[in-house]
């Protein structure tokens, strides 16, 4: 049970909480997750504010019930053809194009999610620290899988360190442009989807290739 939230045995209940889980996706897409109150969420779903707090301590409690729901939909897009990546035969710095692509796309897609978890769980790391670190080790196992596969081209000897750099690289331009947009830093930035990504992948082929 994530905490924040309280135990659904009832079928009913957990179909109740669903509903209001729902709703406030949706309420995601338009707005702030601080903007968000209880009764809007209550309102959206069809169901009494008092619904919410018998499954919820508050709307706090929504944060780590959202992370679970981003990771669940992390799984599935990570099965989906969308996902998948031939790097058969592709040059280190083709398989960096198409996997910064592919991930932007996915930062896209659950951006509403995403957005309320980063600001909203700051002041409160306890919620989702294990979950948190599950994700980062998980993302790690990908770097370091790609940097695997190019030993004569990659110049950085520490692989630990380097997937780790390269991983909170890739994960923080990915995050502050796609959670934030023309509201965070731009520096007049106007590109395609396909130019940044292009860009961003550049900047890590460089790194990777830059002996230290």
């Amino acid at each position: 049970m994530s905490q924040g939230a309280k135990s659904t045995h009832q079928k009913r209940s957990r179909q109740t909480r669903d509903k209001l889980l729902n709703a406030l996706e949706l309420l995601l897409r338009e707005q702030d997750f601080a903007d968000i109150n209880v009764t809007a969420i209550a309102a959206k779903a069809g169901v009494s504010a008092a619904s919410i707090y018998r499954r919820f301590d508050s709307k706090k409690g929504f944060i780590p019930v959202l992370f679970d729901l981003y990771l669940k939909r992390l799984e599935e897009w990570g099965a989906s053809t969308e996902a998948q990546i031939n790097l058969e035969g592709c040059s280190l710095r083709e398989s960096l194009k198409q996997v910064v692509h592919t991930g932007w796309q996915q930062v896209q897609s659950q951006a509403h999610i995403m957005r309320a978890i980063h600001l909203h769980s700051r002041g409160h790391l306890g919620l989702v620290a294990s979950k948190m670190n599950a994700f980062e080790e998980a993302t790690l196992g990908g770097i370091r899988a790609l940097i695997d596969l190019y030993p004569s081209e990659i110049k950085r000897t520490n692989t630990d360190k380097t997937a780790r750099m390269l991983a909170y690289y890739l994960n923080t331009i990915l995050m502050e442009k796609g959670l934030f947009g023309e509201q965070g830093a731009v520096f007049g930035i106007a590109f395609s989807d396909e130019e940044f990504t292009g860009e961003v992948a550049d900047f890590a082929y460089g790194y990777l290739t830059t002996a230290p």
